[in-house]
């Protein structure tokens, strides 16, 4: 019973652990925003710029698989190449040693202050700044809390013979210990919760140096398991980006493994308490083996694309396809979702455009490109609501939790326009209605300026510039006009017994579906004034 108590508390702060990453994570996300895609892709094939990109980014994330994940979606949607993702791998692992260096301090009590201290912080203040400085300090404690936790619940297992031979076992045969690392970390996803869980132990004296080692070098290798997971499904490059980090850990591991010995003498050297020599241990591994990558990323790539070769012809990037794998980053995923929205908000300019030449030339080919755009239109506009929905509104900033419900609103209103301009392209094919010359011209006029209004509204939500949304209401109320005067005057010629009754009958009609589209433009530059 004693000892369910014991792995209960352990497992306990285990979970707290995970939880406090997590919610670091999230926060420091949120601070990073959309940035964090800008970062990784002005990364260029200089190794060692992209080491540092690496570590950064991983650090942001708080998970080396957040990271790699982001590559995976970089890469399969062509807009990085499988050298740079190489590069950022490399120093996706030195991220991770940060957090192991952080948890190995023996803080004692000091996590009260800090919990206490954050939390204030984040309930007082209104500026959403000191908010997630509030969380930062709130989340460190409660990491330091779960080792604490960790640690007590350790104390009791010196009194378990068969457990402390077992551990000791674990550096006896290095190979076991490997193996469990990598196990328990695929099972958490997570090597910075195993690191800290065994770093947690050895500051009660059951982890020693030679286990701890062991166990972490499997964490490193086990950490590759969910990108594996997730290349199912992408193209060849992906699956290369996915398999990249999993050879570069495995390949450490191997190097390592025959002089695990020498190795461990080398750690003891770096200082006299067991809990920081294993996390220096964790760093001296990670950017030793990135540094010894660094001189071969030509030909490890190389190897790659031999390991996986193409099917066919060169597979393309699907560009402007969302990619779930950026989810996990909200802010990298809502910009994705904004790339889509401004170039479906384009598709609708253009059917816009083609629907007039439609409607007053007669042109049969833009007719036919209104007709499969709107289908086209529809298709984005689905798969936008599903992608929205799923980005979490908590891990965003204000401003970017603006922005969803912009982007939200939008896609409706230009859906909605999309519909209209092939409303109006299908009347330039109903033969039996014919418009008089002057009827034509006034025709004309509207539809140039709901072409313009709507011009102006997509400019507005793409470069969101409350200045030339502001314009669009003026334009919106000029059509307003046109369409109030002109029907006004077409109920006059309908009082003339000498117009026919098939000349100008779908007047009203065409009027009031441009003054719609107007009206549905004015909608988007009204979004864009409440971001």
């Amino acid at each position: 019973m004693e000892l369910l108590i014991v792995l209960a508390k352990i497992f306990a702060g285990l979970a707290l652990l995970l939880f406090s990453i997590s919610q670091l994570s999230n926060t420091l996300k949120k601070i990073a925003g959309g940035r964090l895609r800008n970062i990784l892709q002005t990364t260029t094939n200089n190794p060692f710029k992209g080491m540092f990109t690496g570590a950064a980014v991983t650090f942001l994330v708080q998970s080396s698989s957040v990271t790699v994940l982001l590559l995976i979606g970089l890469v399969n949607a062509g807009i990085m190449s499988l050298r740079q993702a190489v590069c950022i791998i490399l120093g996706s692992g030195v991220g991770t040693t940060i957090t192991a260096q952080v948890v190995a301090f023996k803080l004692k009590v000091a996590f009260y202050p800090l919990i206490a201290a954050g939390f204030v912080l984040k309930i007082i203040s209104r500026k959403e700044n000191y908010k997630n400085t509030g969380d930062i300090i709130f989340g460190l404690g409660l990491i330091f809390l779960a080792m604490a936790i960790m640690s007590d619940g350790s104390k009791p297992l010196k009194d378990y013979p068969f457990f402390i031979e077992t551990i000791r076992l674990l550096g006896v045969y290095p190979l076991w210990g490997i193996f469990l690392g990598a196990v328990f970390t695929a099972i958490t996803s997570s090597s910075s919760a195993t690191t800290s869980l065994v770093i947690a132990m050895s500051m009660e004296g059951i982890m020693p140096l030679h286990s701890g080692i062991a166990l972490i070098i499997g964490a490193n290798v086990g950490t590759c398991v969910l990108e594996l997971v997730a290349t199912i499904g992408t193209n060849s490059a992906a699956k290369r980006t996915g398999l990249a980090q999993f050879m570069v850990n495995l390949v450490g591991a191997v190097i390592f493994y025959p002089f695990l010995g020498h190795f461990t003498q080398l750690v003891a050297a770096t200082g006299s308490e067991v809990p920081r020599l294993l996390a220096n241990a964790h760093t001296i591994f990670n950017v030793t083996v990135s540094l010894l990558f660094i001189p071969f990323v030509g030909w490890f790539v190389l190897v790659l694309e031999k390991m996986i070769p193409e099917h066919g012809r060169p597979e393309i990037g699907r560009i402007g396809i969302l990619d779930e794998k950026f989810l996990a980053v909200p802010p990298m995923a809502l910009y994705e979702a904004e790339q889509e929205v401004n170039r479906m908000a384009s598709i609708a300019e253009e059917m816009l455009l083609n629907a007039r030449k439609a409607f007053f030339d007669h042109d049969l080919k833009a007719y036919t490109i209104v007709k499969e755009n709107e289908k086209g239109v529809d298709v984005i506009n689905e798969r936008l609501n599903i992608y929205l929905g799923k980005i979490s509104t908590f891990m965003l900033s204000e401003k970017d939790s603006d922005k969803k419900r912009v982007f939200v609103h939008a896609i409706t209103d230009i859906e909605r326009i999309a519909d209209l301009a092939e409303n109006l392209a299908e009347y330039s094919r109903q033969k039996e209605i014919v418009f008089s010359d002057q009827a034509m011209r006034e025709l004309e006029k509207v539809f140039d300026n709901a072409v313009l209004t709507y011009g102006v509204a997509v400019k507005s939500l793409k470069r969101n510039m409350k200045s030339i949304a502001k314009d669009v209401s003026h334009l919106e109320l000029k059509a307003d006009e046109f369409e109030l005067n002109l029907r006004a005057k077409y109920l006059l010629l309908r009082e003339d017994d000498h117009v026919k009754p098939r000349v100008d009958a779908l007047y009203p009609s065409v009027l009031q579906e441009l003054e719609r589209i107007c009206d549905h433009a004015n909608n988007v530059a009204d979004y864009v004034l409440k971001m």
